[in-house]
């Protein structure tokens, strides 16, 4: 297959290029390369080609969650990730009854394992090992302290496709936990009352990430810079729902210019994206969105209704960014993340045929994941 005439996504900037893709990678990127024989060409015209977006926090969409969700369901949310550009998801799972985890491992383990071509690169492990003073939308009566055994239970339930742990890092025997699993996981300081020492100890144990930079933790003061602070100066990665909800616009061009590379746009959505305002469930606590914002009865902010196409949106039209800017921080930052640069996140030889054509106007046209056709 070859995509002609339109605009490529270098990483930096837009060029006019062709691309090959062979075998469900791309074999070659050129000026007016020729088709091949036989070759099934893809006229680009005005439309885009730009790497498929990463979306390494969601809990759910269009009325299921992964918490809770059979295999169908979840080919139900992979199909909706696709048709909104994100070819590569790391399934995100709340706090919850330790046998309902089990059987979501399980569930998404096997899921998998047996579907072909899938957008799944992992399951997100938001929750139990959070602080119950920054609890945000988790259930406080399941929250615990790390535990091996429950981990490494759940992980062989899931066929080791755990991707990311979230941890508090204040919570007793946290910081053994963090060391002992930096070799197996991402760990990411998550729903944490934390100061700046202690995230910096977690940095320094082998944390790597930030869930959701300031929601659920300590804000960046002068005098204490708290978990922003420390993740500036580890040069951890930070997940940012930009939704203009989680977080005030020029906040969001702040954090841009900030963490730069660091920087992750991720949705954390939750069952109702994807659909109307109406009440839902997340983590078995009740939720209510009007005007597309999710809460809790008590006003907590509950997960976003928001996905990664609409986060574009609102860093261009909200932000003043162009759509070359923001790309990167949608595909090649999650990738290096989480070490699979050499396989996702950008347009060049060698790597995964995920891709999207959009238009200039934001419209996704066409999603290819390993070069077969998914929208």
């Amino acid at each position: 297959m070859i995509f002609k005439g339109g605009r490529v996504f270098t990483g930096e900037k837009f060029e006019k290029a062709d691309v090959r893709t062979e075998d469900g990678k791309i074999a070659e990127i050129g000026a007016e390369l020729p088709a091949k024989e036989g070759e099934e060409i893809v006229e680009l015209g005005e439309n885009l080609l730009v790497p498929g977006f990463i979306d390494l926090h969601t809990h759910g969409c269009i009325g299921y969650d992964f918490s809770t969700a059979d295999a169908e369901e979840i080919d139900r949310m992979c199909a909706f990730y696709f048709s909104r550009g994100i070819t590569s998801v790391a399934g995100t799972t709340m706090t919850m009854g330790y046998e309902d985890y089990k059987k979501a491992a399980a569930v998404i383990g096997e899921y998998m394992e047996s579907v072909e071509n899938h957008n799944l690169i992992g399951i997100n492990m938001e929750g139990p090992f959070l602080s119950v003073e920054k609890k945000g939308a988790h259930d406080p009566q399941y929250i615990i302290d790390a535990s091996q055994e429950k981990m490494d239970e759940l992980n062989d339930l899931a066929k080791g496709h755990f991707l990311i742990i979230d941890v508090a890092p204040e919570r007793p025997g946290a910081m053994e936990f963090i060391r002992k699993n930096i070799k197996d996981f991402l760990i990411s300081v998550a729903h944490t009352a934390a100061d700046y020492e202690k995230a910096m100890e977690a940095f320094r144990a082998g944390a790597t990430e930030v869930t959701h930079l300031f929601n659920a933790m300590n804000g960046l003061g002068h005098r204490d810079p708290g978990v922003p602070g420390a993740a500036f100066e580890a040069g951890a990665n930070v997940e940012m729902i930009c939704d203009g909800i989680h977080i005030h616009p020029t906040v969001m061009k702040m954090v841009y210019r900030m963490y730069g590379e660091h920087l992750m746009v991720i949705s954390d959505s939750m069952s109702a994206a994807g659909l109307q305002d109406g009440e839902y469930v997340l983590g078995g606590l009740p939720v209510f969105v009007r005007d597309g914002k999710a809460t809790l009865e008590s006003g907590t902010i509950a997960g976003s209704t928001t996905d990664m196409l609409k986060e574009m949106g609102v860093w261009i039209e909200q932000c003043g960014l162009s759509m070359e800017e923001i790309l990167p921080c949608m595909t090649i930052h999650q990738a290096k993340a989480v070490h699979m640069e050499d396989k996702i996140g950008s347009i060049e030889t060698g790597k995964a045929a995920d891709l999207v054509i959009i238009s200039p106007e934001r419209e996704i046209k066409a999603v290819y994941k390993n070069g077969i056709k998914k929208v």
